[in-house]
């Protein structure tokens, strides 16, 4: 059984799908207490999207040993996956009483928690990312008041998670508190503009020593965010379009929507949030519109690939920073994307914005509603079942339509 086990993992790596499915079978067959095999069968559902076949090899894997902290976990990922969050909850409780100090139970428990809308305890949960946090010789900041210390804020995550919490630099006061931020380099140009940041570096840079230092993700946990106390003031981004705007549109009388339906490959939910460009086509003939691409990297290319270049103006290949992209948005009437930075990026400067979002989407954006408490301008568009774009098109070309005429 083991041998099997082994193989199935080989085969896995080199993609050889089916044959890697059958060794671990094969494995449970020879063996049908090996409670590793089942837990990779369930892995190997969880990745095809077969839910419901990798919640029942979890299962059994538990069944057969119920103190399996790891397959408790990945039970909770694939019941969130289906919309089944307080089955998701139990389940990732269960992994903590197990192992109260597993970092990854308590992580996973905090994005099921934010997906509902729990965000006192999701925040709580969220702050045993500190065992994947970076080492500073500097304390921990713990919200209490500064009184004139240095602090270093420095993101952590994606870009679109470093543009949607930016906005917490403003909650930092004191105004004889130095604060220094260390981004992504594709975004320093853009922050820039907040005047509240007096030294700004990057990776690669020498960051300047300070009394405390804070990640990004935990200034909503040390501020008490709640769904009521949200610093939803827009925009909160102010690129200077003089400095580094790299096009400009002309100024007739139609809509200008700018298209975004790509995010990052390598983004653990990709398959999910990014789509073929070819969903677009049912809105390119919508009249009084014209479109425009804020693609950027491999999927930019898809405009050319579909012939779509003389109806979609592709403005990604000029963006080598945020601060053009932003520019670019500033001068659009709508923007139109899929869960990516350009969403937050446009919610962050008060555009009209229309986000495209799989059934069970990212944390941030919760359930069962069509706006979004981090961005007033934005509304969100939702699938109704799993892999269902073709019902989201449907609205979003009757809103367009309605939206052009008016």
């Amino acid at each position: 059984a083991e041998a099997y086990n082994n193989l199935g993992n080989v085969l896995k790596e080199m993609e050889r799908l089916d044959e890697s499915l059958q060794a671990y079978q094969k494995a449970i067959c020879i063996q049908p207490q090996f409670v590793e095999g089942y837990y990779n069968i369930g892995f190997f559902f969880q990745e095809q999207g077969r839910l419901e076949e990798s919640v029942q090899a979890y299962q059994k894997a538990i069944q057969i040993q119920p103190d399996y902290a790891e397959a408790h976990i990945n039970l909770g990922v694939a019941l969130r996956e289906q919309g089944r969050l307080e089955e998701s909850v139990q389940a990732h409780q269960k992994a903590i009483q197990i192992q109260p100090d597993y970092a990854e139970a308590h992580i996973n428990l905090a994005i099921t928690f934010l997906l509902q809308g729990q965000l006192t305890a999701g925040w709580k949960e969220f702050e045993w990312r500190r065992y994947r946090k970076r080492d500073f010789k500097r304390p921990l900041w713990d919200g209490t008041p500064l009184n004139g210390k240095s602090i270093l804020v420095y993101a952590e995550q994606g870009f679109g998670d470093t543009i949607q919490f930016v906005r917490y630099i403003d909650l930092l006061s004191d105004t004889n508190t130095i604060i220094i931020v260390a981004c992504q380099p594709e975004l320093k140009s853009l922050f820039k503009s907040i005047d509240r940041i007096d030294i700004l570096v990057t990776k690669g840079e020498d960051i300047p020593d300070s009394d405390v230092h804070v990640p990004l993700l935990s200034l909503p946990y040390i501020f008490n965010t709640n769904l009521d106390t949200i610093p939803a003031r827009i925009p909160y981004l102010y690129p200077n379009l003089k400095a580094d705007s790299v096009c400009n549109l002309d100024g007739n009388h139609r809509l200008k929507v700018g298209i975004a339906w790509a995010g990052r490959p390598t983004h653990v939910n990709d398959h999910n949030r990014s789509i073929d460009l070819k969903w677009f086509e049912c809105l390119l003939d919508i009249r009084n519109c014209e479109f425009f691409s804020l693609q950027v990297g491999v999927r930019r290319d898809d405009v050319k690939q579909y012939r779509y270049h003389h109806i979609i103006k592709d403005l990604g290949k000029q963006f080598t920073n945020f601060h053009h992209t932003a520019s670019a948005i500033l001068q659009l009437d709508l923007v139109i994307s899929v869960d990516t930075a350009v969403a937050h990026l446009a919610g962050a400067l008060g555009k009209e914005v229309w986000t495209l979002l799989p059934f069970v989407p990212d944390w941030r954006w919760m359930l069962d509603r069509s706006d979004s408490p981090w961005y007033p301008s934005m509304t969100l568009f939702r699938q109704k079942e799993t892999g269902d774009w073709s019902t989201v098109f449907q609205q979003i070309k009757l809103a367009l339509t309605q939206y052009s005429q008016s």
